[in-house]
């Protein structure tokens, strides 16, 4: 239930909670802390007489609420500072660690009161989400097979609880003492199903009555638009602060040549790609940030559009020349490469199959092979690929910005720490803005589509609403209710 996997979030959602989450309008809202800590109210502050942080450090008190985990056992502030240790030991690169890296120490004021002091220099607008809690009076000292077990089915302080998990279905029951009170619902039927086109007549037949994203992607809104009309169902479309690229491999000799890259970006038709497979509802983003991103640049700017001429020449002033089958050579080296692709989404695969044709327009020879998004993770980070496709997540410009540190250019890596010591968001935007520019001067990667959300649920049900980021759509399911 802790896997970084769509569905496995959607359920940890419901079954978790967290201190403060962002809300539909992407404001920092309480859920366990009684309130969010801010300057405003004096429980954040900016210390800057600390001799250990020159910098300045932040340093935020939280109070929990009187809540209990769903086995009746008070939550405390120590539990706070256990989840922030264990997170700590988590390995680098992970989402846990990288948050538990931006706090410095945990303090127990009390048993609901407690002090998180963040690194020297931190300013990190998610701060508040830093923190989380783990039942301490449960994991600690716990051994590998009750983590493993816990993992799969956890007791924590989330609205609903794991009644029963059975092959093929999970069935949640309210947790009538969660803090935020009684969840509206009194039970939810998880339904694992094994393609998305079971999952399609499951919802067409009324077998199941919501299917969350990604599930059910963006390239079937025909589909969803001729069944989904205003009678039972409702389609709810959302673009997410996420995003798909296609990264170049550093081979000089291939895409790591910044002739080849340009001409790949002037070749690949983007813009025909999000009007047939996404009827035209997704963007065709500039850069690795964009909207609603508030550290994202203008976006009105049009993305490069397709100049295959162009690109043949700047394939021709690289040194390639036409040979057999018309596959561009160089140095008796003929131009072909593996597109690797993120598998479990067909809307990719469907998009990675139109780039390579459109890379056969120019001499390009390239096939397709589709590969678990943990397998293409580390092919990535090992450099052993010509190109790839895969999912970016830019909800967190600091985060979106360090996967690209020393891929663009050392004035980027540069202007990555200034955004980190910027005291505000305007400021952070305007650094922001420019590292943009370089990144998309150098390319590392052609951003392609933006992704696009779609949630389908019944118009019944009351209080569903998809969160402005890339949190599952259960970000608030002790809210959703059924009119009567």
């Amino acid at each position: 239930m802790f896997d970084d996997d769509p569905s496995a979030r959607f359920l940890a959602a419901a079954v978790t909670e967290t201190l403060v989450v962002r809300d539909e309008h992407d404001e920092l809202v309480p859920r366990l802390a009684e309130s969010v800590p801010t300057l405003e109210n004096g429980a954040l502050r900016v210390v800057t007489d600390d001799p250990t942080a020159p910098s300045g450090r932040l340093v935020a008190t939280f109070r929990l609420r009187d809540a209990t985990w769903q086995d009746g056992e008070a939550i405390t502030a120590s539990d706070v500072r256990f989840a922030w240790e264990r997170d700590s030991q988590e390995a680098p690169g992970t989402a846990l660690r990288w948050n538990a890296d931006r706090i410095d120490r945990v303090e127990v004021l009390g048993p609901r009161d407690l002090r998180v002091l963040y690194r020297d220099g931190e300013r990190w607008d998610d701060y508040a989400l830093g923190p989380r809690v783990l039942p301490r009076h449960r994991l600690l000292g716990a051994t590998a097979p009750q983590l493993a077990a816990y993992a799969r089915e956890p007791v924590h302080a989330g609205p609903f609880a794991i009644a029963a998990w059975l092959p093929g279905n999970i069935t949640l029951s309210s947790f009538k003492s969660y803090a935020l009170g009684a969840p509206g619902l009194g039970r939810i039927e998880i339904h694992f199903l094994p393609t998305r086109a079971a999952a399609l007549q499951a919802l067409l037949r009324g077998d199941v009555d919501l299917v969350p994203w990604p599930v059910l992607e963006a390239d079937l809104a025909k589909t969803l638009d001729r069944f989904a009309d205003g009678t039972r169902l409702q389609a709810y479309y959302k673009p997410a602060e996420a995003l798909e690229v296609l990264r170049f491999g550093a081979d000089p000799k291939r895409f790591g040549d910044a002739s080849v890259r340009k001409a790949v970006e002037l070749t690949v038709d983007r813009k025909s790609i999000v009007d047939d497979v996404f009827v035209g509802r997704a963007l065709v983003p500039r850069t690795y940030l964009l909207p609603p991103l508030w550290a994202s640049a203008d976006e009105t700017v049009p993305a490069v559009a397709p100049d295959r001429d162009r690109a043949r020449a700047l394939l021709a002033g690289a040194g390639f020349t036409k040979g057999q089958f018309g596959i561009l050579e160089r140095a008796g080296e003929r131009m072909t490469a593996t597109v690797l692709v993120a598998a479990g989404s067909v809307a990719r695969t469907d998009v990675a199959r139109r780039v390579a044709g459109d890379l056969a327009a120019v001499g390009i020879a390239a096939d397709v092979r589709e590969r678990s998004l943990a397998d293409l993770r580390s092919d990535i980070a090992t450099g052993r690929f010509d190109l790839a496709i895969a999912p970016e997540d830019a909800a967190d410009p600091r985060l979106a910005s360090e996967r690209w540190a020393g891929l663009v250019d050392p004035w980027f890596d540069v202007l990555a720490s200034a955004a980190v010591a910027a005291p505000d968001r305007g400021e952070k935007r305007a650094i922001y803005a420019e590292m943009e520019r370089l990144w998309a001067s150098v390319l590392p990667a052609l951003p392609l589509y933006q992704e696009l959300r779609v949630d389908v649920a019944p118009q019944a049900l009351a209080d569903l609403q998809p969160p402005p980021s890339s949190a599952p759509l259960s970000w608030n399911v002790y809210r959703w209710t059924f009119a009567r």
